[in-house]
């Protein structure tokens, strides 16, 4: 969700970065279900009045715990929140201290760059990161805004 030339972001308290609403699909669980679930969980998102795509990202990523390599389809949508609610986090979710906040993509950007150059031995900042800092830049240069509750991108 994009408002006043900001992006609502998860802010994370522990590891000070700027990341999407996200995570992973469960078994037997549709592509939309996820989204609707993972937004309700990180961000409080009770009703969701417009959904659109804005692209997708494969990555080549290692095993956590071993040195197989699958690869990972990130999506990513433009969404029309109406009313939040409470967040409903899981247990990592609530360690990490993570909560909605707009940002400047700029502004997330550069701390997600600081958080790299910090964090450099925790394996999943060096993919999570850039892939989100990709997509920041994506949105900055392709000049999206959202006004009157409607998508519009300036050219």
């Amino acid at each position: 969700m994009i408002k006043d030339k900001k992006v609502l972001l998860v802010y994370s308290k522990e590891f000070l970065d700027y990341t999407f609403p996200g995570g992973g699909m469960k078994v037997n669980e549709a592509h939309m279900d996820a989204l609707r679930r993972e937004l309700k969980e990180e961000l409080g998102a009770d009703e969701i009045k417009h959904i659109e795509p804005f692209g997708y990202i494969e990555e080549k990523r290692f095993g956590i715990n071993s040195d197989t390599v699958y690869l990972q389809t990130s999506y990513y949508y433009f969404v029309e929140v109406t009313k939040f609610g409470k967040q409903m986090l899981g247990e990592r979710e609530m360690m990490h201290g993570v909560e909605p906040i707009f940002v400047s993509a700029d502004e997330a950007i550069k701390q997600n760059l600081i958080v790299l150059q910090h964090k450099k031995g925790k394996k999943g900042m060096r993919t999570v990161l850039p892939r989100e800092i990709k997509v920041l830049e994506k949105l900055k240069d392709e000049g999206f805004i959202w006004e009157n509750s409607k998508l519009l991108k300036h050219t």
